[in-house]
């Protein structure tokens, strides 16, 4: 009986086949459509869901009044969430983020790194980012310590182990030791980088007064 009706059925479709193509390419069309909006909005919203302290990170903000206008800006002062810290006990760990766009040289090769990011030592304690190689207690702490995805430690390094090895950063060069390798950051982080610096590297070392500024609005809280 079955087989009687996709006779019947197949006969009708190539009977009116320029109406039967019209149709079932609308559908397969829209089947398509309907397919790739869910998988949009499910890659939206699995945004930054790879942390498991993501229900604990907030983002800090700065107001900035004027007489004449007011500034909502993603970004704070150096030095507020030094501040922070001791006044709320209920803080358990800070970072600051500092977007960089760096001039990386090995040996005569110069390459700028426009995804870079100058991140406290305490980056691993909030963000559940993965390093292959190195301590993330220890990776981000000294001046002039870097840490690299792995692709960009391929780029430089090939397949040696990059551990300990050294690379000119920024001008005037500087040398700076890798002492850790990350996995590639994932497409659904809003945090991206392929080179990870100690912030330590400018508070420490190139400005020691950025920890006392009130007036330069540069790292991401």
């Amino acid at each position: 009986m079955f087989k009687n009706y996709f006779k019947i059925a197949f006969r009708n479709l190539w009977r009116h086949r320029g109406f039967s193509l019209l149709n079932i390419s609308g559908l397969a069309i829209g089947m398509a459509a309907t397919f790739l909006m869910l998988l949009y909005v499910a890659f939206e919203l699995s945004y930054d869901t790879m942390h498991s302290k993501g229900d604990r990170i907030y983002r800090v903000v700065s107001d900035l009044k004027t007489p004449s206008n007011e500034y909502k800006i993603p970004i704070v002062d150096w030095s507020v969430l030094g501040q922070l810290e001791p006044q709320f006990p209920e803080i358990e760990a800070t970072t600051r983020a500092l977007d960089l766009s760096m001039v990386v040289q090995k040996e005569n090769n110069s390459y700028l790194e426009e995804k870079s990011l100058a991140v406290d030592s305490t980056f691993f304690k909030l963000f559940d980012f993965q390093l292959v190689k190195g301590n993330p207690n220890g990776a981000l702490k000294t001046p002039f310590s870097i840490v690299l995805s792995e692709t960009t430690a391929r780029k430089y390094f090939g397949e040696e182990d990059p551990m300990g090895k050294t690379l000119k950063i920024m001008k005037p060069e500087y040398n700076a030791t890798v002492t850790g390798v990350i996995k590639d950051f994932p497409n659904n982080s809003q945090i991206q980088a392929d080179l990870l610096l100690s912030i330590s590297t400018y508070t420490e070392s190139i400005d020691p007064s950025l920890d006392q500024s009130w007036a330069n609005y540069s790292p991401r809280g």
